[in-house]
């Protein structure tokens, strides 16, 4: 459908100006709803398809969007859930006409060589707009390179407002259930994170008056053996924690696992919390807790930021599109209880 079909065939059926069919493609708002109805009527009823190179020469712009993020090492999941990305940010760029690409840095990348890179991608691409992922939205050399050419950059903070903290927040949570032996197990794929997140929790916890932080912290993420280790030397004990925050979905169910194996019943001997999701948590038995930072409602701002600075040229972008991201959202599942006694 749609081959041979013209922006003239378009403008006469609905007869309305070229200029009119290309502002409604465009998503102008210098366009009445009748014209615009009308307009939408024969672009269906003809079944054409509006080229987007044709839109973009005669835009002067490229109605594309470039999200940037760091592969993950070899063995390790990767940090970003790209698939809520994704449906966040398509749904946001299609409503406006523009499209989202995705360009990914090989995990261990030399900077010169990331560098390189990214700037032959924003050649070939010429984005309107451009996304860094953590942790490369910290890359003074990348942001650098971007503004260069004059696009615009996003992240997904926002520039003075500081990122909610997970770990803080689970702590104050699991206190709030009466738990005071509260045990944290690092595994962030950024340390910077982790290190943020462990330093919240420790304040948690010095505020009630527990020494949990200075008996039952992992600071380097462990693997799958170590993971299994800790959980058995912290667990066996008579003087155990009473509940676990991990940051890693995989350590959770390690945890689970463990504690199964020394007939601890989660939630009623010990409460478990994780700062990452996965369906795994979801499906277990019992289902483990979640407290995080959803990426798709922060990403979905990032896109509307940009757009609303290329169709306002440059002009500072509403209100609206200023909104602070989605703060943490707690997905309580059966893996909470309150403390069971004070050890």
């Amino acid at each position: 459908m749609g081959r041979g079909i013209t922006i003239e065939d378009v403008a006469r059926a609905a007869a309305v100006s070229r200029q009119t069919v290309s502002r409604v493609i465009n998503h102008s708002p210098r366009v009445s709803p009748e014209a615009r109805a009308r307009v939408e009527e024969a672009i269906t009823a003809l079944g054409w398809v509006p080229s987007l190179a044709a839109r973009s020469m005669a835009g002067g712009r490229s109605r594309m969007l470039l999200a940037v993020f760091q592969g993950p090492a070899s063995g390790t999941p990767l940090a970003l859930p790209l698939d809520q990305l994704l449906l966040a940010g398509t749904a946001v760029c299609n409503a406006q006409g523009y499209r989202l690409l995705f360009e990914q840095l090989a995990p261990g990348i030399t900077a010169a060589a990331g560098t390189a890179q990214l700037a032959a991608t924003l050649g070939a691409a010429e984005p309107d707009g451009v996304i860094l992922l953590p942790p490369l939205d910290s890359r003074s050399d990348l942001g650098a390179l971007i503004e260069g050419r004059g696009i615009a950059r996003e992240s997904l903070a926002i520039a003075g407002h500081a990122p909610a903290n997970a770990g803080e927040a689970a702590a104050q949570h699991l206190a709030g259930l009466g738990h005071r032996q509260i045990a944290f197990i690092a595994g962030a794929a950024d340390p910077a994170v982790s290190q943020f997140n462990l330093a919240g929790y420790r304040r948690v916890l010095a505020a009630k008056g527990s020494r949990a932080h200075g008996h039952f912290v992992a600071e380097t993420p462990p693997d799958l053996g170590a993971a299994l280790e800790l959980a058995r030397s912290w667990l066996a004990p008579t003087i155990r924690p009473t509940a676990i925050i991990t940051e890693s979905a995989a350590t959770a169910l390690v945890v689970l696992h463990v504690a199964a194996t020394l007939k601890l019943a989660v939630p009623r001997d010990l409460s478990l919390v994780a700062l990452e999701d996965s369906p795994a948590l979801g499906s277990s038995r019992p289902p483990i807790a979640v407290l995080h930072a959803p990426a798709g409602a922060p990403f979905a701002a990032a896109c509307k930021r940009l757009i609303a600075r290329k169709e306002a040229r440059g002009e500072s972008p509403s209100a609206e599109h200023a909104a602070l991201p989605a703060t943490l959202e707690l997905i309580e599942r059966a893996s909470l209880a309150r403390a069971p006694r004070a050890i």
